[in-house]
């Protein structure tokens, strides 16, 4: 039979529906409903219900898992593993001489900054010492002037007693106290030992100072008594002659009630005249001596002779105004200085007020920072 005379048979009409393209294949004809199949073959009995979607099922289906990375294994020879290490090695080394220089660095940097902080308290501490030992050489001065004005009036014979006064305000504000906790450490050995030096004449010249003043104070009688030997001198002592070994001898004795050499008074009506005897304590007992007037001094009962009251200050000074007229040359020397007035290189000395105003000027410098 021709080809060309055989009925076409249309499936697409038989079957009503389109078939459905299967994205992944060819084109799949959708499933009867009734349970048949196209050509007779029957559904299988374990097929699920199908819905009026025919892509439900592949749409629930949950897509495949990724492929997991496959691990890599690399081998590597010794001489690779070794060299690793040699360089790790080297890496740690590496970090820590890093480790030490920072350190070194940080080290030098903060002890920069301490030295430098230690020249700031230096600068500082020099400017208050300067402006101390400068208070203390000005008040030096004035002790000193003080000082002379009670030796110009004790060889006038003036009882210096204003003078006295001022003594007890003044005392050299300077001690080693003034040095503690002060960084003088950072200054040169010159200054070093100015302040030291400073601060022991001071306290030498406040002792002194405190001593003068209770001598004066406590020789008023004495040093009345000798002032008084220039316009109305008095006997103080007398020579007793007696017989000695080989012939007359003099004992010195103290007149208990000193009387003047010499007096324009009338006593009595008559002139003045020298006692006739005096009383004399030995022994707890009160002797009597008679004035020698002529004869044999050495004959009979001792005798005494008065004695020239200015042979008497030059031989046997009175000890409480010597001490004192002493003690005022020190305490000059000592603020002033011993100065070589004749050019033959005599003693000199340096005085407190030399060297305070020297190390005020040296510590101002320092101040500075010059």
């Amino acid at each position: 039979m021709n080809d060309q005379k055989k009925p076409k048979i249309d499936l697409k009409a038989r079957l009503g529906k389109k078939s459905v393209s299967s994205p992944s294949g060819p084109s799949i004809p959708p499933p009867i409903m009734g349970g048949s199949r196209p050509g007779g073959i029957p559904a299988p009995p374990f097929g699920a219900p199908q819905t009026s979607d025919p892509y439900s099922s592949m749409m629930s289906s949950a897509p495949p898992p990724a492929p997991k990375p496959q691990a890599i294994k690399v081998e590597m020879s010794e001489e690779v593993i070794h060299e690793q290490k040699k360089q790790l090695k080297k890496g740690y080394a590496i970090a820590a001489v890093t480790a030490v220089l920072g350190a070194v660095v940080g080290f030098l940097i903060g002890g920069s900054s301490e030295t430098s902080n230690q020249q700031k308290i230096a600068a500082r501490d020099a400017g208050e010492l300067a402006k101390e030992v400068t208070t203390a050489a000005d008040t030096a001065e004035q002790l000193a002037d003080v000082v002379k004005s009670i030796k110009d009036k004790l060889a006038s014979g003036t009882y210096p007693e204003e003078d006295a006064k001022k003594l007890g305000g003044l005392r050299i504000p300077f001690e080693g106290a003034n040095l503690g906790l002060r960084v003088i450490g950072r200054f040169n050995k010159e200054v070093n030992r100015g302040l030291i030096n400073f601060a022991g004449l001071s306290q030498k010249a406040n002792d002194a100072t405190e001593n003068l003043q209770s001598m004066i104070s406590g020789s008023r009688k004495a040093l009345d008594d000798a002032f008084s030997l220039k316009d109305k001198p008095k006997i103080h002592w007398s020579a007793v002659v007696s017989g000695g070994p080989s012939g007359p001898w003099a004992t010195l004795m103290s007149i208990p009630e000193p009387f003047l050499a010499k007096s324009e008074e009338k006593v009595a009506g008559k002139d003045y005249t020298w006692p006739d005897s005096v009383k004399v304590k030995q022994g707890g007992k009160d002797v009597s001596f008679k004035r020698y007037a002529k004869g044999d001094p050495a004959g009979g009962d001792p005798q005494f002779i008065p004695i020239e009251p200015n042979s008497q200050n030059s031989v046997c000074p009175s000890i409480p105004v010597a001490r004192i007229v002493r003690a005022v040359q020190d305490l000059e020397d000592a603020l002033r200085g011993v100065k070589d007035t004749t050019g033959s290189g005599g003693h000199e000395e340096t005085g407190l007020i030399e060297t305070g105003r020297a190390v005020s000027e040296k510590l101002k410098t320092i101040s500075a920072g010059r």
